[in-house]
């Protein structure tokens, strides 16, 4: 049964669609109403009650999973992506977890702040506080980042989903004024990945432009 990704244009669910892409599954997209986001659900019970609440989220078969890494773990574990990841169990399988978790709780999550800080204030002086303490945040977290990353690939084994979710982050700082392509170690990476046919079909099914100021 083929998979449906419900997403948001623009949304986090670029990320699992290039995994789809990568792995060659047969895949549909349903986007939600323009102008709603998983905050106003509460609009649409039925996307609600089938969604859990959460955008985005992922169709397969009887199953639904919400949750950007938990949606490309879902896919990894089928044999067709089984590439875009290192083998179950081997050390680098550590390392890709570690960083898969990495890439969602700091990075995305910065971002997140950098982009919309009026979700963690509500005047124009705590949203310059969010923005600014964000953006500290963000230096370290691609100073470490690019201390250490393979040559070319995120990870020695070679191109992984690790490398799509990096791209991914790399082209929505780009309207934050804080390009993660300014990292020489994390710009090799993003020059690689969005060059890669499966990336730019995602992008042009989304309608997406890569960044005019990209490295």
């Amino acid at each position: 049964m083929a998979l449906v990704l419900h997403y948001i244009y623009g949304s986090t669910a670029s990320i699992p669609q290039a995994v789809m892409e990568e792995a060659g599954l047969a895949y549909s997209l349903k986007a939600l109403p323009s102008g709603v986001d998983d905050v106003h659900l509460d609009h649409y019970p039925e996307a609600k009650f089938k969604l859990s609440g959460r955008i985005p989220a992922l169709e397969d078969g009887s199953s639904v999973v919400f949750e950007t890494g938990a949606i490309i773990m879902h896919l990894l574990a089928k044999p067709e992506a089984a590439h875009l990841m290192p083998a179950y169990g081997s050390r680098e399988y550590s390392r890709f977890m570690q960083w898969l978790f990495y890439l969602t709780t700091s990075p995305k999550a910065t971002l997140m702040e950098l982009m919309w800080p009026e979700r963690w204030g509500r005047f124009a002086d705590d949203q310059d506080w969010v923005r600014e303490r964000a953006a500290d945040r963000m230096v370290t977290q691609c100073d470490y980042l690019d201390s250490n990353v393979s040559d070319g690939t995120f990870l020695s084994v070679g191109f992984t989903a690790l490398d799509i979710y990096l791209t991914e982050l790399a082209r929505w700082s780009a309207v934050t004024g804080m390009p993660m392509w300014r990292w020489k170690n994390l710009s090799k990476i993003i020059e690689a990945t969005r060059y890669r046919p499966a990336y730019k079909r995602m992008l042009a099914v989304q309608r997406i432009s890569w960044p005019k100021q990209a490295a």
